[in-house]
């Protein structure tokens, strides 16, 4: 069934200075769009005349009016096949996290107004190994389920989670991610030295909005020692500056923690990270990023 989107943005993520962004506006002025995303099943009949789902179709189409400089860079990215990621949200408050090429529709390209889109064809589902959606998609309440709540390629860290700033003096001496219970409980610390980090990076530019990030901090039955431990929302701009201060929230317990940030006007990332001083050791499941402070885990399992 299509959706309908109320902000959309594509981000070059090698050169963000040319992220472009939409919304949707009917009164036909500069940038004004319709932004769908569909999802139609693919179909074979077996014996008995059954219908069985082979695959998925997932796109994104957007028609609207656009500037010449957006429609310059839109068929730029088009020819070039250029890797973008796609992301926005809708008006139920889903996030999308998308990644691809795009296609215009030849038959507008004299035009100001035409349509593009970004197709692709997916099984459903996470995949075992990396963790990512096999339709490198996601839409649904929590803007971290492009990646599955399980362990990724790296041994021991969650999917699409990064340990320590990409270097390992900045890593947790201990990351363990194991299943308890059917559900996935990510194992940080033993930290000898201060300053260690696990995180995740989101590209969200719309100025305003507020994201919360939260975790649920459990006990598998070890010792926990939250001493430093908290999380944490950083902005930052398109040239992967810091954007006004960290905001952060200390874990002291098990239960729902969160922080929430309201996005500045130059933000076009942000980071979301859980840290940890000397000592600290701990674990965690089921981390979300919302539009709402009602947290609620969820993926996107279509």
């Amino acid at each position: 069934m299509p959706t309908q989107l109320s902000k959309l943005a594509l981000v070059n993520t090698s050169t963000l200075s040319e992220t472009k962004t939409f919304s949707v506006v009917q009164e036909g002025a500069a940038e004004a769009s319709r932004q769908v995303i569909s999802i139609e099943p693919n179909t074979q009949v077996i014996e008995n005349n059954r219908e069985i789902i082979t695959s998925k179709n997932y796109n994104l189409t957007v028609t609207g009016v656009y500037s010449g400089a957006s429609k310059a860079q839109l068929f730029t990215w088009a020819q070039n096949q250029t890797s973008l990621l796609f992301t926005g949200y809708g008006l139920d408050k889903s996030i999308l996290q998308m990644e691809g090429t795009l296609q215009i529709n030849k038959g507008f390209e004299e035009n100001m107004s035409f349509r593009f889109s970004s197709a692709r064809e997916g099984v459903g589902g996470y995949d075992s190994t990396t963790g990512k959606h096999t339709a490198e998609m996601s839409y649904c309440k929590n803007g971290l389920a492009l990646f599955g709540w399980q362990e990724g390629e790296t041994t021991g860290v969650a999917a699409g989670w990064t340990n320590g700033f990409g270097d390992p003096a900045n890593s947790f001496d201990t990351a363990e991610f194991s299943v308890v219970s059917n559900e996935g409980i990510q194992k940080v610390g033993e930290i000898t030295t201060d300053g260690r980090a696990l995180y995740r990076d989101i590209h969200f530019p719309f100025a305003g909005e507020t994201l919360t990030f939260s975790i649920e901090v459990v006990d598998t039955g070890d010792t926990n020692d939250y001493t430093g431990a908290l999380i944490g929302i950083q902005c930052y701009n398109a040239s992967n500056a810091t954007v006004n201060a960290q905001v952060t929230q200390v874990i002291s317990e098990t239960g729902v923690v969160q922080v929430s940030k309201t996005l500045p006007a130059t933000c076009k990332w942000v980071r979301l990270t859980v840290e940890g001083d000397n000592g600290c050791e701990f674990e965690f499941k089921n981390p979300t990023l919302q539009l709402s402070t009602d947290y609620n885990f969820v993926e996107f399992n279509t």
